[in-house]
């Protein structure tokens, strides 16, 4: 996720450059958080360019589209196979970690960027491949199913994940870092190679950003080479995220259980649309005639409900911190 150019963003300066406002801030993101979000859910787009992200195995894309307001951002895109979930390619699962730090950030202090299921129309997709066929075991879907993700802009890759001297001296980054180590906690995220992190350029920023989150929630294949952070590893965690996992109710994780669901319009494209009753809390990713809905699955929501358990036992008892 490289620099890019200046694209809109409402809270930066602007100039006005052939009739055009043209905003200079140095955002992460290119949008508000919110607008970013149901920008990507639904509005519609064009694709103006894709091309290879140069990391990953998974064949992930860097887009370049256009919304019908002329809006032009950059977003990460990747294929799902055919049952719509995959061992390292599982929309579900990164937009559930997407969906639980919610439970205890507020926007303005998230680690991972907006991510959402999409299905791109076939017609439009013709960008990305000349002869693009459906790729869902959907019958009637004329479209190509997906992960969307913002495209994070201005960071870098990290030297090094966990800066131990710097947490124990700089409060800002402490706080961030600890909130990523307690969101992978609660999610059992298995997949901290570096690459799959980013830190903003801007020095104020002390967040890590977590941008690939597919291996999570208890998948069993997974890097035992690489130190994760699905244990705890800082000595101490923030006091106000910790007082918010604690007011976390089940009715709270049960929503987990329908991350996104998508509907089957008149020309064959899946659309999401409001989310309803959970087709089957036992499976990742349920089907219907017209229907797609995803979400975690009731053993994977237990396990959440767990891990706060055992977190606020542990915490209790004394033996880990907050600040």
């Amino acid at each position: 996720m490289r620099r890019r150019p200046l694209r809109l963003f409402p809270s930066a300066i602007a100039l006005v450059v052939g009739g055009a406002a043209v905003w200079t801030a140095a955002a992460v993101l290119p949008l508000p958080e919110a607008e970013l979000l149901r920008r990507l859910r639904d509005a519609d787009f064009t694709i103006v360019s894709s091309e290879a992200t140069g990391s990953g195995v998974m064949g992930a894309k860097e887009w370049t589209i256009r919304f019908a307001d002329g809006v032009t951002i950059h977003a990460k895109w990747k294929v799902t196979p055919a049952s719509g979930d995959g061992w390292n390619n599982s929309p579900r699962r990164e937009i559930g970690v997407y969906a639980v730090q919610a439970l205890f950030l507020d926007p303005e202090n998230y680690i991972v960027p907006p991510s959402v299921a999409r299905c791109v129309p076939l017609e439009g997709y013709r960008v990305v491949q000349p002869d693009p066929k459906p790729n869902l075991d959907f019958p009637g879907a004329h479209c190509v199913f997906g992960q969307l993700t913002a495209w994070l802009d201005n960071v870098r890759q990290p030297e090094v994940l966990f800066d131990r001297e710097r947490f124990s001296k700089d409060r800002a980054y402490a706080f961030h870092f600890a909130n990523l180590n307690l969101l992978h906690y609660l999610v059992d995220h298995r997949d901290a190679r570096l690459s799959n992190f980013l830190v903003a350029k801007d020095p104020s920023d002390a967040r890590v950003y977590s941008i690939d989150n597919g291996i999570a929630f208890g998948n069993l294949v997974f890097d035992y080479l690489v130190t994760n952070y699905n244990t705890i590893r800082v000595s101490a965690l923030p006091r106000q995220s910790v007082e918010r996992v604690r007011q976390v109710t089940r009715a709270q994780l049960d929503q987990l259980g329908v991350l996104g669901q998508l509907e089957l319009d008149s020309a064959g494209v899946l659309r999401n649309v409001a989310l309803g009753p959970n087709l089957d809390p036992e499976r990742g990713v349920r089907f219907t005639a017209t229907v797609l809905q995803f979400g975690l699955t009731k053993s994977e929501i237990d396990a959440v409900a767990e891990r706060i358990r055992v977190l606020l036992t542990r915490i209790d008892a004394g033996e880990l911190g907050v600040f």
